[in-house]
């Protein structure tokens, strides 16, 4: 069932066995989950069904620290949340991003890669995806391309999977709707939490509308499932009764920070005559939309004191007919809007992206034209320069942080800053990375590398990939986490965080699928406790 706060007369009280906050993929995935398990949950969205502009600017905040990052506009505050406009690519983390490393200070999770198999697995659906096979050796017999026959000890082929995009609104709206064991109310920012008298538990939650209607929320359990900044925001404004922030007791609250540093840079020099077709597009494999990559070995990872990192190979042609050059903002609009239409939704943020493309038309007109002529007049031959693309890991920083700023939101509620630190030193890990995969390409005597990050390194060429993770991060010490291994906050035994904000560290895989397992794997332990 999906109500909304703003329509009649407020309830007084909501009541359920579990109270989920946030409509993202964790929040949606938990309550399903729970409802299917005979569950009542109350699930609580700020926004409505689609993007409004007074509710999007409750997001509205500073960055104070590396400034090719945006606290706003890369989250989404509305039913579906940002999956409204992430871009689709999967993998799960690496069992080396779960391990605790010497030569990375703060690195390692309190669980394993093995822990969290089993939700993966269970997590592909919901972002439709093909089979749960990360393993290139599962997919090469059936690739019309080879990979590049380069030493496996040194660097190997990395598999990633393309989601549609899912769009949670578009998915799972109906489901919700239609399920009596989800009452899911829009519109209800929450402004409060409010502990029992003396005690270690969330007594109730009070959710209020922009115009102040207002509602108690009781349950059971508590989830806050609002992403990675915002997670941090709610805990460090819930000062009522505990001065620095609920779970804060140990400052840890918003500090480790981490991205993803998207960076296309150094040049892939390959020779003519070999096949790179696996590379630079989706290759359609076995119901599965492949993206295929270069990654370091792990031992070799470890050995050279190197951050996880996966190099796309982004081809290059003479020709500007075949440069992407043009895909900037308006594009994206653009597309979003027309894939949405073909689906037969209308789609979000109708009105912005429609300005967005008549700001970038030039940009856009050239991207049809482009488009238009690669149908019919494909290159007739394979690039022989590719660009090196990633999302590189970061080392846990516990400098780099969220913080509350004296600036007030429409409730009164604290805005943040976001100081977001990047290292010179995890630059020059990822130049060395590139410097592998150069002396892998020369040793299998088809290529070489340009490089492109210099010594000393440009911070300015590290990008944002709106990955906001580890602000409430997962640690068996309450002195290094904010939340345990199962997510609940060590000093609060009925609330539990979900989403990125958990994350310990990084790795360099896009983290929605990591989200949508452990959101099943905290849904099995409220379960098996509620």
């Amino acid at each position: 069932m999906i109500s909304d706060l703003r329509d009649g007369e407020a309830p007084a009280e909501i009541v359920g066995d579990v109270c989920v906050v946030g409509t993202g993929p964790a929040g949606v995935t938990i309550a399903l989950e729970l409802a299917r398990k005979g569950r009542n949950v109350v699930l609580l969205e700020g926004g409505g069904a689609a993007y409004e502009a007074d509710s999007q600017e409750l997001y509205r905040g500073q960055v104070i620290g590396h400034h090719n990052i945006d606290v706003a506009a890369s989250r989404l505050r509305q039913f579906g949340g940002t999956s409204g406009h992430w871009t689709g690519l999967c993998a799960p983390l690496d069992p080396i991003d779960f391990e605790s490393r010497a030569d990375v200070p703060h690195h390692g999770w309190p669980i394993g890669r093995a822990d969290v198999d089993p939700f993966y697995a269970r997590a592909q659906p919901y972002l439709d995806l093909g089979p749960y096979r990360y393993d290139w050796r599962d997919w090469a017999k059936l690739s019309p391309h080879p990979a590049l026959p380069l030493d496996p000890a040194k660097v190997f082929t990395a598999v990633y999977q393309q989601s549609p995009p899912t769009r949670f609104a578009e998915k799972f709206r109906d489901t919700i709707a239609n399920e009596p064991r989800i009452a899911c109310w829009l519109h209800a920012n929450l402004v409060d939490i409010a502990l029992q008298d003396g005690s270690d538990a969330v007594q109730s939650l009070t959710v209020s509308t922009l115009d102040g209607r207002a509602a108690k929320v009781r349950a059971a359990t508590y989830v806050l499932a609002c992403g990675g900044l915002e997670n941090a925001r709610i805990l460090l404004n819930a000062r009522r009764q505990r001065p620095a922030g609920i779970g804060n007791e140990h400052d840890l609250v918003g500090r480790y920070y981490t991205d993803h540093m998207t960076i296309e840079t150094s040049l892939a020099l390959i020779n003519p005559g070999v096949d790179t077709g696996l590379y630079p597009e989706t290759i359609d494999i076995d119901g599965a939309a492949l993206v295929i990559g270069l990654k370091i070995n792990p031992d070799v990872v470890k050995r050279e004191n190197l951050n996880n990192n996966t190099a796309f190979l982004v081809p290059q042609y003479e020709d500007e007919v075949y440069s992407d050059d043009f895909r900037n903002y308006g594009w994206i609009a653009f597309s979003t809007m027309l894939k949405t239409f073909s689906r037969g939704h209308v789609p979000d943020r109708l009105g912005e992206r429609t300005c967005d493309v008549i700001d970038d038309l030039p940009a856009v007109a050239t991207g049809v034209y482009r488009n238009a002529m690669r149908r019919v007049f494909p290159p007739e031959a394979a690039a022989s320069a590719y660009k090196l693309r990633q999302d590189a890991e970061q080392s846990p920083n516990p400098d780099s942080r969220v913080t509350l700023i004296a600036e007030k939101d429409h409730f009164g509620l604290n805005r943040i800053a976001l100081d977001w630190k990047v290292a010179n030193a995890d630059l020059l890990k990822l130049r060395r990375s590139h410097e592998l995969i150069g002396e892998a390409l020369g040793a299998a005597g088809i290529g070489r590398v340009q490089l492109g990050i210099s010594d000393p390194p440009d911070p300015s060429i590290a990008f944002s990939g709106y990955h906001h993770m580890g602000t409430t991060r997962m640690h068996d010490s309450p002195r290094e986490g904010v939340v345990d291994a199962n997510g609940r906050v060590h000093s609060v035994k009925n609330l539990y965080m979900a989403g990125s904000s958990v994350f310990t560290s990084g790795g360099c895989a896009n983290p929605t699928l990591t989200i949508t397992a452990l959101a099943i794997r905290l849904a099995d332990r409220l379960a098996a406790i509620a």
